[in-house]
């Protein structure tokens, strides 16, 4: 008898800890990235993360999390951090709206992008 209870209320616990919400079945929507007043993209894992939406005038802050030298360099030739060790750090303000494609022109496959919104 005593098994059949503990198993019973093993089976109760899993159930309550799968659902996890507190037994809703919503879930929440698409995480959206709305554009901010500045951001700081900390690169690590020689990636610079997801696509960044920012306001126009918007003070952008690129920290390097690796051990490794990297830049952050616009392929339009914008801006560029210039080689960054690791804990060093770069800001370029946005003026005008657009898409911004940046590198790193260490690691070229290092790729990323900032869209400006008026």
């Amino acid at each position: 008898m005593m098994k059949r209870i503990s198993v019973a209320l093993l089976g109760i616990a899993v159930i309550a800890a799968c659902s996890g919400n507190g037994g809703s079945n919503t879930s929440a929507p698409a995480a959206t990235n709305p554009p901010t007043d500045g951001a700081t993209i900390t690169i690590s894992g020689f990636s610079f993360g997801d696509p960044l939406t920012v306001d126009v005038g918007a003070e952008v802050t690129v920290v390097n999390g690796d051990a490794t030298p990297h830049t952050w360099t616009s392929t339009s030739g914008d801006f560029d951090s210039g080689s960054l060790g690791q804990g060093e750090e770069f800001s370029y303000t946005f003026d005008e709206a657009g898409q911004y494609e940046f590198t790193c022109s260490i690691h070229p496959d290092m790729r990323g992008s900032i869209t400006v919104e008026g």
